[in-house]
C-alpha cells in the first residue's frame, strides 16, 4: 500500500498517510514528524490538546512512534512502540 495525501489533524499541514493497523492511521508531517491516530480520535480533531504537537515532537525525540487515542477524557497521546 502507498502513501496518500492528506492534511495533518494536528497542524494541517499537507502530510501522507497510509492505513495502520487495526483502525487508524499513520502520518508523516513535516511539521509534526510521523505518528499514528485511531480513527475514533481522527473523528474528533477539535479535542486535540493544544499541547498535541509539541507532545507529538518530544515523544519522538526519545524514540517513540506517538499514538494518538481517544479515551473517556478526550484524545490521549501516548508513547505507542518504540
Amino acid at each position: 500500500m502507498s502513501p496518500e495525501p492528506a492534511n495533518c489533524p494536528v497542524c494541517g499541514a499537507a502530510a501522507e498517510r497510509l492505513r495502520a493497523a487495526p483502525r487508524g492511521y499513520r502520518y508523516t508531517c513535516p511539521s509534526c514528524g510521523t505518528f499514528q491516530i485511531s480513527s475514533r480520535a481522527l473523528s474528533c480533531r477539535p479535542g486535540l490538546p493544544a499541547s498535541a504537537r509539541e507532545d507529538i515532537r518530544r515523544l519522538r525525540a526519545y524514540g517513540h512512534l506517538p499514538l494518538l487515542e481517544l479515551t473517556r477524557d478526550g484524545v490521549s497521546i501516548s508513547p505507542g512502540r518504540p
